[in-house]
């Protein structure tokens, strides 16, 4: 999977896209839409904005809105959940981390707090906010 630090992709996607691009990653796994940096970088990136999912810094305004658009079926509950949360059947989490020093940073998660998906690379594995920092809420998905 492309993550956000890919230089070929745009610059607001690399500073900000964690989310976006979290959410691409489970897309892409309940659906397998194809992705590739060129369709991230221009249908989706610009369809988003234009469509008001998205602000072009890739804050998401609209993520059911989003995720049904490109063909996942999910619902966003709106909630902020404890990080002890637990998916049921038909539910997929974005998980929220904190670091003192690095922020906060999106990943996507396999319904138990685990990490599935980190979209920032580092040559030592994922970003420091998930591999250092405290997870602190999680976004439910259902479907």
């Amino acid at each position: 999977m492309i993550k956000q630090n890919d230089m070929r992709l745009r610059s607001p996607i690399r500073q900000y896209g964690c989310y976006f691009m979290s959410l691409l990653w489970h897309i892409n796994r309940y659906t397998n839409t194809p992705l590739s940096v060129q369709r991230i970088n221009s249908s989706i990136y610009h369809g988003a904005v234009q469509q008001g999912f998205m602000t072009s810094n890739c804050y998401v305004q609209d993520p059911t809105g989003f995720c049904q658009w490109l063909g996942w079926d999910a619902v966003y509950t709106g909630k902020h959940e404890k990080p002890d949360y637990i998916c049921g059947p038909n539910e997929a989490e974005i998980l929220l981390f904190k670091h003192d020093k690095a922020g906060d940073h999106f990943v996507a998660g396999d319904g138990k707090g685990n990490v599935t998906y980190d979209p920032w690379y580092h040559e030592r594995g994922g970003s420091l906010c998930a591999s250092e920092g405290v997870l602190v809420s999680k976004r439910i998905f259902k479907f």
